[in-house]
């Protein structure tokens, strides 16, 4: 007897033309959960119980996850602008932009640019200019795999972070296409808002991995002091993912801040 698998339909919009796959649940508030370099929506899992108080979506960024590649130039300014189309397709009322890494410089973007689609932002693990080392840049064309393993993936927990949750990520960091990977990290280093931090209006929490070596705290600490309206937040026990390593710590806070606005 032939047992036929059956295949989970993931919700998608078209968005110039290609393919954006989302997953949501939940009803109330609207929160855009966007990953990072190299992640899929995925990275957001832990969150998803938050879908008893809040609307919550998860989606993925173009080449990553499900959703389809786009053409031309990778730039954190191109991701942002798929983003507010995003949200201004899927949610009728004024969301709450959640960015991890790289997606913290698209939410921080957004809120710049886009603001008039949104409530506020979540920036976790992120900074206003994002330098990155040229070793992982060139690794991830060149190797690919041993870069995710022995560069990228170290860097990104704490000491006390737990091995399933190491397996985890580096298995799903690597199903990403290693060229769409290394333009993330291109984007991400020619990334820089600081000139325009002070012209943020909106509510604005920065959550921070105390042991983060990829975006170490004071790019946070940057943040707080020059965006008007921001609260600052460290996670102990967490490096540059929070929401996973820490992820009971990580809700609280931003359930408080989600009620506060």
């Amino acid at each position: 007897m032939r047992v036929e698998e059956k295949t989970t339909m993931v919700p998608s919009i078209k968005i110039r033309g290609k393919s954006v796959a989302y997953e949501e649940g939940g009803r109330g508030k609207s929160v855009v959960f966007v990953h990072g370099a190299c992640e899929n929506s995925s990275f957001w899992n832990q969150q998803k119980p938050l879908s008893d108080r809040y609307r919550i979506i998860t989606v993925d960024l173009p080449g990553h996850g499900k959703s389809e590649p786009i053409e031309g130039e990778i730039l954190v300014k191109s991701y942002s602008e798929i983003v507010s189309e995003f949200i201004k397709k899927t949610c009728p009322e004024k969301a709450i932009v959640v960015g991890h890494s790289l997606g913290g410089a698209i939410a921080l973007m957004n809120v710049i640019e886009h603001c008039d689609n949104l409530k506020g932002a979540v920036i976790v693990s992120a900074g206003a200019k994002l330098g990155i080392l040229p070793s992982i840049r060139e690794g991830l064309r060149a190797r690919f795999e041993e870069t995710v393993k022995t560069v990228v993936g170290p860097r990104q927990f704490s000491s006390k972070t737990n091995l399933d949750t190491i397996r985890f990520v580096t298995n799903e960091i690597l199903k990403c296409d290693s060229m769409v990977a290394a333009a993330d990290f291109d984007a991400c280093n020619s990334f820089d808002v600081r000139q325009k931090l002070r012209s943020i209006s909106l509510p604005i929490l920065i959550i921070a991995g105390e042991e983060d070596k990829m975006s170490p705290v004071p790019w946070s600490v940057y943040l707080k002091e020059n965006i008007p309206k921001a609260k600052f937040v460290v996670i102990r026990d967490a490096s540059h993912l929070p929401m996973i390593e820490r992820p009971a710590d990580f809700n609280r806070h931003l359930n408080e801040f989600l009620m506060s606005i």
